[in-house]
């Protein structure tokens, strides 16, 4: 039996730290979706369409007539090339990682619009297969998804100015193809990396606000200590499963579909395509994503903000 008066000199047992296998959370991530599949899409796709119809709406005011188009709405960082854009979809995308990480956290899933205004009025209308929500969380989580997105937004499009004014300072005019073509790839590769660093974290600390109820980004980070460049390569391999069935599909739709000889699409047919193709994707994409994140944060943030 060991002394009373040695006991605080014992070494004290350290927790054992969990380890992300990341071969098998990508395996349960879809798992999970495939399980939940049907729930996950109701709670996604009414957000994701209203997603599309907007970009949509907001591509056919501002570039039907691209000269009248105002150049300080204007901006090569964001799809469509307008920093609205980033505005519009982040309410939307917002939603859906709430919807899902509500699932995951055993909140009530019941198909409701709710509308919140202020703090007291709150109205509800019960509608079997859609979600609607718009209150305080889905807000904030919102504003942080589009003030990322802004920020790398313009980073693009700063980064292309300067590329041209290098180019044009070093290079004979005009500038030919082959002078630009190496470093576009280049930064665009760059950017598409750089990028996807900068969505996957932001993902996260968005997953932890509405995980939570609270905004504890430091705490979000020091929780996946030795685990965050494996949470990096996960979110990477799902975000690069749904890349590439969206161009895979996207690519062998219109080799079949249009014939070589084919008229140029008009421009309202162009942008009818480029969002209702996209829409199916960026169900699977937000799903997928929330899902990731709520298997993280399910394991390395145990406790989740229960809700009504």
């Amino acid at each position: 039996m060991t002394p009373i008066s040695t006991l605080d000199e014992l070494p004290a047992v350290l927790p054992k730290r969990r380890v992300l296998r990341i071969g098998k959370t990508v395996a349960r991530v879809f798992d999970y979706c495939r399980a939940n599949a049907w729930p996950l899409f109701l709670a996604a796709w009414f957000p994701c369409l209203l997603t599309t119809i907007c970009l949509t709406v907001l591509a056919l005011i501002l570039f039907a007539d691209p000269k009248q188009a105002p150049a300080w709405l204007l901006s090569r960082g964001f799809d469509p090339r307008t920093w609205l854009s980033a505005i519009v979809a982040a309410p939307f995308s917002a939603m859906v990682f709430a919807f899902v990480l509500d699932r995951m956290a055993n909140a009530s899933e019941h198909g409701r619009v709710v509308i919140r205004r202020g703090i007291e009025g709150v109205k509800r209308f019960a509608i079997p297969g859609m979600r609607f929500e718009l209150g305080q969380r889905i807000l904030l989580a919102a504003l942080l998804l589009a003030t990322i997105q802004l920020l790398c937004g313009f980073a693009v499009a700063g980064e292309h100015r300067l590329l041209v004014a290098g180019l044009l300072a070093t290079h004979d005019l005009p500038l030919r193809p082959e002078d630009i073509a190496p470093w576009t790839s280049a930064m665009g590769v760059s950017n598409a990396f750089a990028g996807g660093v900068v969505l996957v974290w932001t993902y996260l600390f968005v997953g932890d606000f509405l995980w939570t109820g609270s905004f504890d980004p430091i705490g979000c980070w020091r929780a996946l200590d030795g685990n965050r460049l494996r949470f990096v390569a996960i979110m990477f391999i799902v975000l690069a499963i749904v890349a590439i069935l969206k161009y895979g599909l996207i690519l062998a739709a219109g080799l079949i579909l249009i014939p070589a000889d084919a008229a140029p699409p008009s421009f309202l047919n162009l942008m009818l395509m480029h969002f209702g193709l996209a829409w199916p994707f960026d169900v699977l994409h937000l799903v997928l994503s929330a899902a990731t994140v709520g298997t993280i944060l399910g394991a390395f943030r145990p406790q989740p903000l229960r809700q009504s």
